[in-house]
């Protein structure tokens, strides 16, 4: 992005990166000031964009798309975005953001300690087999067999393929909490019996220390997301980068990370930024997408000369055709703080998961029920 508004030294901007731990709070207070602070903000998809365009806090772009002329719209190409990433860029109908890149499930191993059978195209591993998968190759403290991002923002999600493997959900179809009982219970504990193959400091692992476990092959297994590939395999010093190779959960957890604009501003100026965004965030973005982070959203970008030249890309398209959401509902994200402080407490000894399920779902309920 940065070279692309480089390309447009008439605007004046700056591109603030926020902490995930921080990202909610920072971004209501900005879309419930009495007149936003950024005139555009990242939203992580279906996270919460449910929930922000249920309290009007984003800007229709269906309503703007008539004021842009035609031909910046035709430049943008709608329909080179690939459907599952146009999906989530909207909400009951109307769209909210541009989808820039998206953050899904991959698992890298080291295909010079564990061979898959990839002949017929991406290999596809259970998170429930992972045990039994990684038992021969555990050579402490040199290699370890695993490595979990689970540092307390990051765990429910690096948990979550567990829950769908074993038949969970966070909610049910009518909109039950659905996490705890037998299926959360048989993923937790399975998840948890995993910490004994991993680097001690694993629950302490967020995106920086995952990073550097690919570096220096330090894991057999490393699940991340997608939008760390190319920062990590394009580096030509990482001395691991043609040992690693991509495979993926059957279901995985994806979001699309889009640019939204808030609706508390002026709507002459939501008009300017949407043009704005649409002009810096086309095909030749895509592109340089791929090369910052691995994850493009559009279909031009995955091709089969891409996906030589860029090892994971593969994977990565079959993640997003595969990739699994949380609930698309307002009241999803209220209750994410309380699974993940679930299980990261049963993953660090302090409670059983079925203690700890059980818990989450009691503080669930009273958020849901404003208590």
């Amino acid at each position: 992005m940065q070279s692309a508004l480089a390309a447009q030294p008439e605007l004046d901007t700056e591109l603030i990166i926020i902490p995930w731990a921080e990202y909610r709070d920072r971004l209501l207070t900005t879309l419930t000031a009495q007149e936003a602070y950024h005139q555009a903000v990242f939203i992580p998809g279906h996270v919460l964009l449910p929930e922000l365009a249920t309290d009007g806090r984003l800007a229709v772009f269906d309503n703007l798309i008539n004021t842009i002329p035609r031909r910046d719209i035709e430049n943008y190409n709608f329909a080179d975005i690939l459907p599952t990433v146009a999906e989530e860029s909207g909400y009951q109908g109307r769209q909210y953001m541009l989808p820039f890149f998206t953050d899904g499930h991959i698992l890298f191993y080291r295909s010079d300690m564990f061979e898959f059978d990839d002949s017929e195209g991406v290999t596809e591993a259970s998170p429930l087999d992972l045990e039994s998968m990684v038992a021969a190759t555990h050579r402490p403290p040199d290699v370890y067999r695993l490595a979990l991002k689970a540092h307390p923002s990051e765990i429910f999600l690096d948990w979550l393929p567990f829950l769908w493997a074993a038949g969970g959900d966070v909610l049910d179809e009518n909109g039950q909490l659905a996490f705890s009982g037998e299926s959360g219970n048989q993923a937790l504990e399975a998840y948890c019996r995993l910490r004994q193959y991993c680097p001690p400091e694993t629950h302490d692992f967020g995106n920086a220390e995952i990073a550097n476990v690919l570096r220096t092959g330090k894991a057999v297994f490393v699940t991340t997301w997608g939008g760390q590939a190319a920062p990590i395999f394009l580096d030509s010093q990482n001395k691991f980068r043609e040992k690693y190779k991509a495979a993926m959960f059957p279901k995985p957890w994806n979001a699309t990370w889009g640019i939204a604009i808030p609706a508390n501003q002026p709507v002459s100026d939501q008009r300017d930024i949407f043009q704005v965004l649409l002009s810096i965030t086309g095909s030749d973005q895509d592109q340089e997408i791929i090369k910052a982070a691995g994850s493009p959203v559009r279909r031009s970008s995955h091709t089969e000369a891409a996906f030589a030249q860029y090892p994971w890309l593969e994977a990565q398209q079959r993640m997003l055709e595969q990739s699994g959401r949380l609930p698309i509902r307002p009241e999803t994200a209220k209750i994410l703080g309380a699974l993940s402080e679930a299980v990261y407490t049963a993953f660090c000894g302090q409670m059983s998961p079925e203690q700890a399920l059980l818990e989450a779902k009691n503080n669930a309920q009273d958020m849901l029920h404003g208590s």
